[in-house]
């Protein structure tokens, strides 16, 4: 890996875990009124701003495969926003991430099955690890000591799982068409149409008790930027690396720094239960790309 790819994976890392925390500022939102969707097409509509900026001196056409895959990767990734919204309003920082993080097994399994890339005996031992790390993280202890399965957090947590991994596949679909060049435009493509989902919400649903501040459109502002820089890098960095040398490196740079930064931002103290499945998170994701 050259110093460049090193510098952006690095830039993306710490870009990822910025957002988590702004992102867990919204915690007051509903997601049934519409200022949680007007939070959500302000960040869509900045980050197009933003990839606008980057086409204007990197535009290399616009074919219709490129929009249809970009359509494709817009349902997952507001998908994925809005549910991984919610889950940072309830969970921890780092937890949210390192859970998300899982979403990586997707594009490595639909690899295995449809493009023939071969998983190790250690890949597939990291996978099943997943399992338990996913059942702990959705476990809560009640106050009398009996343990529960919590869904206050943990059920939109795996849909925005779920939506990353499938990211992670159109990411790869694009990358190894003939039109790989038109990396910008395709991101810029799935963030209007995400745009436009979110106005349309905010726009029909009903106002709530807590309205939109001046502090909050500045953290969307932000975001918007953040999360737009890091799906533009995060593609281009899945066609110029190894698998092998990218998802670890991405993701466990990204459950790092969340971890540190809710806790600075947030005072959020990792239980006995946190370090246990941060822990076995990392050392899955090398496992299965080792």
């Amino acid at each position: 890996m050259d110093i460049i790819s090193g510098l952006l994976l690095l830039l993306s890392a710490c870009l990822a875990s910025c957002r988590n925390v702004l992102t867990k500022g919204f915690s007051s939102f509903t997601f049934k009124r519409r200022e949680f969707f007007g939070i959500q097409a302000t960040i869509f509509g900045v980050g197009s701003l933003a990839l606008l900026a980057v086409n204007l001196f990197n535009f290399k056409g616009l074919s219709l495969f490129t929009v249809l895959v970009a359509l494709a990767y817009g349902v997952l990734l507001v998908c994925a926003q809005w549910c991984y919204t919610i889950a940072l309003s309830k969970g921890k920082t780092g937890i949210c991430a390192t859970i998300y993080s899982f979403g990586f097994l997707i594009p490595t399994l639909s690899g295995a099955i449809f493009w023939e890339e071969k998983i190790t005996f250690l890949g597939f031992l990291g996978i099943l690890m997943a399992i338990p790390v996913l059942v702990i993280s959705g476990i809560k202890k009640k106050s009398n000591g009996e343990a529960s399965t919590s869904n206050s957090y943990f059920f939109p947590l795996i849909i925005a799982l779920i939506c990353s991994g499938g990211l992670g596949v159109v990411q790869k679909i694009q990358q190894g068409s003939e039109f790989v060049g038109q990396t910008s435009s395709f991101i810029l493509v799935a963030f209007i149409f995400c745009f436009i989902c979110s106005l349309l919400f905010f726009l029909f649903l009903k106002k709530g008790s807590i309205q939109i501040q001046r502090k909050n459109l500045i953290s969307c502002s932000a975001i918007g930027v953040f999360f737009a820089t890091c799906n533009l890098l995060n593609t281009y960095l899945a066609g110029k690396l190894n698998s092998s040398v990218f998802f670890p490196a991405i993701n466990i740079g990204s459950i790092l720094f969340s971890t540190v930064l809710g806790f600075i931002v947030y005072k959020e103290k990792p239980t006995k239960k946190d370090l246990i499945v941060l822990l076995l998170s990392i050392t899955s994701i090398i496992l299965v790309n080792f």
